[in-house]
């Protein structure tokens, strides 16, 4: 299921992503994306970028745009961004979802993953997740060490915040 809403600032429909499904691959190495998780005018883009553990993201447009912003300011002459962002430009893929709602996943991406006809789709919140369903039950654990890092979200203040206490702290 996911959950839209209009962001305050840009008027731009933000979607969260919530859920997991199961689905097959067609002939073509294509997906469907539930209905729940496209947007109302169907003009669906996403970004396809390796992610850990033989997972792949499937990032909106919207959300990896704000990366690519905070891309465009490194300096050219930072050797290690610079290498760091050519391996990931290499790998990313533009994907816009056609009229049934599917996204073709490559041949190379497919590979990494170690899918032959499945794959599960895995609502992360700000990005949708691509696994094997074996990948995906594994890297379950114990079921509850999530919480943890959770936590550290939900404590995790935001810029403003932490300038703000920072500010406190000095004063000290």
């Amino acid at each position: 299921m996911a959950k839209k809403e209009k962001s305050s600032d840009s008027g731009v429909e933000e979607v969260f992503f919530f859920g997991e499904y199961q689905h097959s691959l067609d002939d073509q190495r294509r997906v469907a994306i539930p209905k729940s998780w496209r947007k109302k005018t169907g003009e669906d883009s996403f970004f396809l970028v390796p992610g850990r553990d033989k997972s792949l993201m499937l990032i909106p447009h919207e959300s990896f745009r704000e990366f690519l912003i905070k891309a465009q300011k490194i300096s050219f002459a930072n050797r290690q961004a610079q290498a760091a962002l050519a391996k990931l430009g290499a790998q990313v893929k533009e994907c816009n979802c056609d009229r049934q709602g599917r996204i073709q996943i490559p041949q190379k991406m497919l590979e990494s993953l170690e899918v032959n006809e499945q794959v599960m789709l895995i609502g992360a919140f700000t990005n949708i997740q691509i696994w094997s369903p074996e990948a995906w039950e594994k890297s379950q654990g114990n079921g509850e060490e999530y919480l943890d890092e959770v936590q550290k979200i939900g404590e995790k203040g935001d810029d403003i915040s932490n300038l703000m206490q920072a500010v406190i702290n000095k004063d000290k």
